[in-house]
């Protein structure tokens, strides 16, 4: 029996799709118009997009498992990095419980690392299950079901329609965007075209100045089975530079009350309830002991880091607040063993270098889940502590540890893949 994997060929497509369609029903991908869009897709990207690529895990010959690679650059604490990201895994139905996506997921880790990437995310179909494999949480996402007239008004005399004759200028705020905000992920042209070809999208943005400063895009969703003019406006992608372009592209969604019930829109945010006079999402909910619901939340993007030294090799440009001294890392990775390890870094005026010798303020013990949640700044190392997550030989050094790796942002990730 010989067992490998690489990359899928443009004349395995077929049988590829099929696997993907099975297991993900409810994709409609088992449907022949969404399975014939879905295979032209694949088709295209093997043959025109040199960032993505599909690999199969094969026993004697025949696909028994798939998945998909992308490069990203990902604006991680102000350096552009390189990542990889990884999708649509999947494995044959005759094959379950084989320990397959497994060794795919491994293989991916392994393969990205081998090419000088620290850093690799994805998005789980169960979170515990990549937990398992040293995936980190990520940042979760709130999403609102406002009334239109909760949000602020201001002005929106600068708001025009954008169509595909704006795509680099709508590309060009994108990327700015991407550089003022950590753990964004630059986006290629190729991308936003397919994004704005979706049928009944519609996209606006706030012209300043002779260049586009913020963003959005959306469709209209029928809201009611026997009402056709009771709709909810679903927000797509919504992006600004200054606070002048958020007020007036909250002006514009404010001034849909007259047509819209409900303006539903996701943001990592976790302060967006208090631009609105009516944070509720209409449910009326109320939960102990006087507090209205507002949004529901949800967990998703998972990052890891594959190699702790390269990592803040990589990073070497980026200040840790300025802080000095030197921290021992004891980090456990038994899903990757070769990123297991112990290492001494020393911080300068925030500047990190790996050392090979010397004496460390602190040690810090834990797993590489946790981790990558803590470099990433998802989480703060004295919440891990109190959740015992993290374990220090030196408790006292503990609020230098919190001011060492605290971020003023959380990491904002919004390409799906």
């Amino acid at each position: 029996m010989y067992e490998e994997i690489r990359p899928v060929t443009a004349e395995e497509v077929e049988e590829m799709v099929r696997i993907a369609a099975m297991a993900y029903p409810g994709s409609n991908l088992l449907a022949p118009e969404g399975r014939t869009r879905f295979t032209e897709r694949v088709k295209d990207t093997l043959q025109n997009d040199p960032y993505a690529s599909f690999h199969g895990w094969y026993r004697d010959g025949k696909l028994a498992g798939i998945m998909r690679w992308d490069d990203f650059y990902m604006n991680v604490h102000g350096t552009k990095l390189l990542t990889g990201g990884i999708g649509l895994v999947a494995v044959d139905l005759l094959h379950k419980k084989e320990k397959i996506a497994k060794q795919m997921i491994l293989h991916f880790l392994k393969s990205y690392r081998d090419r000088g990437v620290s850093l690799v995310s994805l998005y789980p179909f169960r979170v515990d299950f990549y937990k398992k494999m040293g995936f980190g949480m990520g940042t979760k996402i709130n999403q609102y079901q406002v009334l239109p007239s909760s949000l602020p008004y201001t002005a929106k005399d600068k708001v025009v329609y954008l169509g595909m004759e704006d795509k680099e200028e709508i590309l060009a705020c994108y990327q700015r965007v991407v550089r003022k905000t950590h753990g964004m992920m630059i986006r290629r042209e190729r991308g936003l075209q397919a994004f704005l070809e979706q049928p009944e999208l519609i996209v606006v943005g706030c012209r300043e100045e002779g260049r586009i400063s913020g963003y959005l895009a959306f469709q209209f969703q029928n809201g009611h089975e026997k009402n056709r003019m009771f709709n909810h406006m679903i927000v797509k992608e919504f992006y600004y530079e200054n606070r002048q372009a958020l007020g007036q592209l909250l002006s514009f969604l404010h001034s849909q009350a007259d047509q819209v019930q409900r303006i539903i829109l996701t943001v990592h945010d976790e302060d967006f309830h208090l631009l609105l006079q009516d944070p509720g999402n209409g449910t009326a909910n109320i939960l102990p002991s006087v507090y209205h619901e507002s949004n529901v939340s949800g967990v998703g993007l998972m990052h890891r880091i594959i190699d702790v030294p390269l990592f803040f090799k990589q990073l070497s440009r980026r200040s840790f607040n300025k802080e000095n001294g030197v921290v021992r890392l004891t980090i456990r990775d038994s899903f990757l063993p070769e990123n297991e390890g112990s290492w001494l870094i020393h911080f300068t005026e925030g500047l990190p270098e790996v050392i090979e010798t010397g004496e460390a303020d602190v040690e810090l013990r834990m797993d590489i889940s946790e981790f990558s949640s803590l470099l990433m700044g998802v989480v703060n190392i004295g919440k891990l502590h109190t959740y015992g997550l993290v374990e220090l030989d030196n408790e006292s050094a503990l609020p230098w540890l919190e001011r060492l790796f605290h971020v003023p942002q959380k990491p904002v990730c919004t390409t799906p893949f």
